[in-house]
């Protein structure tokens, strides 16, 4: 797995993901999303590794662009990205539409186990309360 992106001014930071389930694994492209609190992946890649919104009974409350929408969440026991292992996230099932051209969101529910964005946020936080 690459454990840097490349950036660009002023496009979107895109990612390759691992997504490990209980029955297989799969790599897509996400965007790192900081205006994300939730993960999101697409449904079909939820049951290709053995994590399928159907079986599962929770929900949660998403804003769009569209408006509020309910979506299935789905625990998927090993994400990994640039480096970073957590494991148990919870991620909500959505596709996107297919102009995004990417998989899914990559939320702040993953970056907050990264140290450097951490740090960036803690920063940011204080710049905004002097």
């Amino acid at each position: 797995m690459p454990r840097s992106v490349r950036l660009q001014p002023l496009s979107l930071l895109i990612a390759h993901v691992l997504l490990k389930g209980p029955s297989s694994l799969k790599i897509i492209r996400m965007v790192v999303d900081t205006g994300a609190t939730t993960t999101i992946i697409p449904p079909q890649i939820a049951v290709a590794i053995g994590c399928d919104p159907a079986k599962r009974s929770g929900r949660t409350a998403i804003i769009t662009a569209s408006g509020l929408e309910y979506l299935p969440v789905v625990t998927i026991p090993l994400v990994e990205c640039l480096g970073y292992r957590v494991r148990s996230l919870k991620a909500a099932c959505h596709d996107l539409p297919p102009q995004s051209m990417v998989d899914g969101l990559l939320g702040l529910d993953f970056l907050s186990h990264v140290p450097s964005f951490r740090r960036f946020h803690n920063e940011i936080h204080r710049l905004t309360q002097e």
